[in-house]
């Protein structure tokens, strides 16, 4: 899966995302979490892989980086900026 780039762009400003899709005029932002997996998603990661990231880059307990990795894949799903 990717994060979709038709129709989207995103600015990095301190650590934190600001993705704006521009075919629904919504926007979100992320913290420096959400932004780790937002660049791994750019590259086709997958949610284990999302996972993954999270534990080595906050030292996290693997069960709660799946819970947070899918939360954070479902709301992107949810406002149809993945491709699957």
């Amino acid at each position: 899966m990717r994060l979709r780039t038709d129709g989207v762009t995103w600015q990095e400003i301190d650590g934190e995302l600001v993705l704006l899709d521009l075919a629904s005029s919504t926007y979100l932002t992320t913290n420096r979490a959400g932004t780790l997996l937002a660049q791994a998603l750019v590259d086709g990661a997958d949610t284990g892989e999302l996972a993954t990231a999270l534990v080595e880059e906050f030292d996290i307990d693997e069960e709660r980086a799946r819970h947070d990795a899918a939360a954070f894949v479902d709301e992107l799903r949810r406002r149809s900026l993945l491709v699957e």
